[in-house]
């Protein structure tokens, strides 16, 4: 009998999916020694790398030399992470409105529009469908060309920093470049592999690094997979009817199939394993069980692991996109990529998350073991996984089985979680996991979260927290951290806690604080 063109595909897709744990088994066995960076510096030669993530109006409220001046002071901070694109609370504007303000700043909470922060300059955008970027919120205020220089006078660099978080209601023309999820239905972020979504975001990064006088530069692509998405394997609701189950666009529907990936099968699959989860999240137990029946729809199709790599591989290309864009006008410009929060708590995530693939299109990693808003958000992620992949557990079972599989141990129990917390040791944990992948070829800077919002009564930051984490990421290799999430949600008395930490570590290892 005659092989079909889409069964040789299967069989071809097979074959590699078995052959994967083989070749990745290989390559932990043949793992080099450590070596130097690859600008040539070892993590000991030089001052740790000490970031604070920063936006606009905190510049505008405090004066742009206070603001300075207080995060160098409090917290030994070198680096200046500007937010210079978002359409986001999360990066942009003052404390969130349900939140204690804190102490420093404008008393007073706001609204954003968002946008580009940082000054339009149109001759780069010549070629995008999307131009009109240029956030109303703070007048001519620049937060690059205002910032930079000063932060220079002080011997602190500019990194710009920008996020995947638009309002497509803001955007003329964002339909242009959105994705397409399983439904038909246009989403609120772009499809990688949308020519016109590529070039806008080669515009942008052209625009900044070639008008600005920027050190570096890192994207936030707080993204993962719909395979992931679909089961639920993330830390906000399981929704009746999934969400962001992308995209099957026909730029990607096609580009699949020059790949060999068989694409109406892919989408086949994802509505059968949707079946699954509504008839988990809604039924009784069944009889094979829950995993059984999960992996069941794996092996039927197997087309959703591919779609799931193939997703996957086209956020990579995207951070290529980045990388050659800025290096090829400025070839000494560190550019970096923020990894989500999720990559400590989910495996699956974890496994998509190749840091040493993407050591090779990176100057720098920010992997973000946030551990103290941790606590609420890894019970939520338990409870999702625990009822649809792992129903067949009890959620203290599932925590127990992830606490081993991410290498954490004495951590607290489920319900002690939301007002605990993780403690700053596991800050360490994926610290070492992420030095050792890159194998030294580029450094780590993990991000220390600093009063990120959790409810009131669930973990707060405390200043030995913000130590104990800092401390921990230090220990375990990384050559600087990243304060987090945004200076405008922050007590000072917690950016403190970070300057403690890198000051015994710099008394310890004889290395300076900038």
């Amino acid at each position: 009998m005659n092989e079909s063109a889409t069964d040789t595909s299967r069989r071809n897709l097979l074959q590699g999916l078995v052959a994967a744990p083989a070749l990745a088994a290989t390559a932990a066995r043949a793992t080099p020694a450590p070596v130097p960076h690859r600008d040539g510096s070892s993590p000991a030669s030089r001052d740790p790398f000490v970031a604070l993530q920063v936006g606009a109006r905190s510049f505008v409220d405090e004066g742009v030399d206070h603001c300075l001046d207080t995060l160098h002071e409090t917290g030994g901070v070198n680096v200046v992470m500007a937010a210079v694109f978002t359409y986001g609370t999360g990066l942009a504007g003052r404390q969130s409105s349900d939140e204690p303000l804190p102490d420093h700043g404008v008393q007073a909470y706001d609204t954003i529009h968002g946008g580009s922060y940082a000054a339009v300059h149109p001759e780069f955008y010549a070629g995008s469908v999307i131009k009109d970027i240029r956030a109303p919120d703070l007048g001519s205020f620049d937060i690059l060309a205002d910032v930079i220089p000063r932060a220079k006078a002080k011997g602190m660099q500019t990194y710009a920093l920008f996020e995947e978080n638009y309002n497509p209601k803001l955007i003329p023309n964002f339909g242009k470049i959105a994705e397409v999820d399983l439904y038909g239905r246009t989403g609120r972020t772009t499809c990688f592999n949308n020519p016109d979504a590529r070039s806008f975001l080669a515009s942008m990064v052209s625009d900044w690094v070639t008008s600005n006088d920027i050190d570096g530069l890192m994207w936030e692509s707080e993204r993962q997979g719909p395979l992931n998405n679909m089961l639920g394997a993330h830390f906000g609701s399981v929704q009746a009817k999934r969400s962001t189950i992308g995209c099957f666009c026909g730029h990607c529907m096609s580009k699949a199939r020059d790949l060999g990936i068989d694409g109406p099968r892919a989408k086949e699959g994802f509505f059968a394993l949707d079946r699954w989860v509504t008839q988990t999240l809604a039924g009784p137990r069944v009889a094979d069980g829950t995993f059984v029946s999960l992996w069941r729809v794996l092996l039927n199709y197997p087309e959703l692991l591919a779609w799931e790599r193939f997703w996957y591989s086209s956020q990579e290309e995207a951070y290529g996109l980045i990388y050659g864009t800025a290096k090829a006008i400025k070839p000494k410009l560190q550019v970096g990529w923020h990894i989500m929060h999720l990559v400590t708590m989910s495996p699956f995530y974890s496994a998509d998350t190749d840091y040493a693939r993407l050591a090779h299109i990176a100057d720098f990693l920010k992997p973000s073991p946030y551990n103290n808003c941790a606590g609420p958000r890894l019970a939520q992620y338990i409870r999702n996984v625990q009822s649809t992949i792992f129903r067949d557990s009890t959620p203290e079972q599932v925590l127990d089985m992830h606490y081993r599989m991410m290498g954490l141990s004495g951590e607290p129990t489920l319900a002690q979680l939301p007002t605990a917390g993780l403690s700053g040791a596991s800050v360490g944990v994926e610290t070492r996991r992420a030095v050792a992948d890159v194998e030294g070829a580029i450094p780590i800077y993990p991000g220390i979260d600093i009063d990120i919002p959790t409810a009131l009564d669930e973990k707060r930051t405390r200043p030995e927290d913000v130590q104990a984490a800092t401390a921990s990421a230090l220990e375990a290799g990384a050559s600087g951290v990243v304060l987090s999430r945004k200076y405008a949600e922050m007590r000072l008395t917690n950016i403190a806690g970070a300057k403690a930490a890198l000051m015994a570590h710099a008394s310890r290892s004889g290395a300076g604080l900038g």
